[in-house]
């Protein structure tokens, strides 16, 4: 893949996007003056806004990355673990959402502890803060060496930049900045996806017409299959796994269960819910699509693609990006690269310091004051960003670390999950 692919107009389109979402945060930092306004801005934050958060907050490179690839590399089958969003936002909006916005303060982990004992507490939070401070490093590191592929920049100057960049706006503007960047980011996300499938339907030989043509007689419009084994992704499995998933995601991961609680109201925090999880299937359908036709763009251009990126098809859209795309077009959509890492690693810092804070600092020193409460929020969110940039560093060198935070996920997640059940349903 060429470096030279990127041109300095796209790097001042990213230049750009990062000075604008850093000035974002800098200048909510002003309205920082309580540990309440750092976390839950008050609770008047707009709905769709919240909404915005909450999708960008879910959504990570890995759908910039990942679903492209598994596109190429298959068909649309996959979006069968989207297929249970609908059936997890109506359960959530409906009993989860007012649970939590009548029953805990900040911490999700709050009503384990009110329920089951300060063991069970523990047992959620631990689980949050390792699961999360190992995914942001992965994350960090993976988008990093996606983008020092496509255009030969050092991997270690670039975690740098992207690391600092999200612990500065996320250090001064509170969940505020987090929420106003998410939005940003989110929409520059969606606009990028779109960019790319209008460049490819376009910019294809024959047009739209052909490419159509060509993905649908290879058959990889298929999104059903009726394969019941458990080792093999069928559709069975594939609902399984999305409502497994996305009810982890909506009743006990700190970073959305927290959006639940920054609307003035319950019922527009159950509106940004349910307009999260349509913005969720959205980017499935849209990112999974570039796959597809991404295949068929190169098809009707053999020889276009290197045999080392068709043997990785993860690899497939950052070369389509760093060499298809027109000069200006690139940033754009590596602006939506980074925008997607970079309002899952903001709002992960923010809840970190959340559950911080309110589960462990606030139990130990219960007579500090609220000034000291807020500079204690922002040092966890400076040292869990420093510390995450390292150990993203660390990770091109110990690769299996990442295969351990997705274990560690696997491992505990089921359980977090079965406890909240347990005592929301008896």
């Amino acid at each position: 893949m060429s470096a030279g692919a990127v041109t300095p107009l796209d790097w001042a389109v990213v230049l750009a996007y990062l000075g604008l979402v850093v000035f974002l945060g800098l200048r909510c930092s002003r309205r920082q003056t309580s540990s309440d306004r750092y976390f839950l801005g008050n609770r008047t934050l707009p709905g769709w806004a919240v909404a915005m958060s909450m999708f960008a907050t879910i959504i990570s490179s890995w759908a910039f990355l990942a679903l492209p690839g598994k596109g190429f590399q298959t068909d649309l089958q996959y979006l069968g673990a989207i297929a249970m969003v609908p059936v997890a936002a109506w359960i959530s909006s409906r009993w989860i959402v007012p649970f939590f916005r009548d029953r805990v303060r900040l911490s999700a982990y709050e009503y384990l502890e009110a329920r089951f004992g300060v063991g069970a507490r523990l047992y959620g939070n631990l689980a949050f803060l390792v699961v999360h401070f190992g995914k942001m490093a992965a994350i960090l590191y993976l988008l990093c060496l996606a983008v020092a592929e496509m255009t030969g920049w050092s991997i270690f100057m670039l975690i740098g930049v992207v690391g600092t960049s999200t612990l500065v706006y996320t250090f001064f503007g509170g969940i505020e900045g987090v929420v106003w960047t998410d939005v940003i980011q989110g929409a520059l996300l969606l606009f990028a996806g779109l960019l790319a499938v209008g460049f490819i339907l376009t910019e294809a030989p024959g047009g739209p017409g052909a490419v159509l043509d060509t993905v649908w007689h290879a058959g990889k419009f298929r999104f059903v299959s009726g394969e019941l084994q458990w080792n093999s992704p069928g559709t069975a499995l594939l609902l399984f796994f999305g409502l497994n998933f996305y009810l982890q995601k909506f009743v006990c991961d700190q970073t959305v269960v927290h959006r639940y609680l920054l609307s003035a109201t319950r019922p527009q925090a159950s509106r940004a819910l349910w307009m999260s999880s349509g913005l969720l299937m959205l980017t499935w359908v849209l990112f999974m699509g570039i796959g597809v036709l991404l295949w068929a763009f190169y098809q009707l251009q053999p020889g276009l693609l290197p045999a080392e990126v068709v043997a990785k098809p993860d690899k497939v859209f950052p070369f389509f990006i760093g060499n298809a795309l027109p000069s200006g077009f690139t940033g754009l959509v590596l602006a939506g690269l980074l925008a997607a890492t970079m309002s899952t690693l903001s709002s992960d810092l923010n809840s970190l310091s959340a559950v911080v804070l309110d589960d462990y600092y606030r139990k130990v020193r219960r007579d500090t004051t609220d000034d000291h409460n807020l500079l204690v929020s922002r040092l966890v969110v400076l040292i869990a960003g420093v510390l995450g940039i390292f150990l993203a560093m660390a990770m091109t060198r110990i690769h299996s670390m990442a295969d351990a935070a997705f274990d560690f996920v696997s491992l505990v997640g089921g359980g977090v999950l079965g406890m909240y059940l347990l005592g929301i349903l008896t």
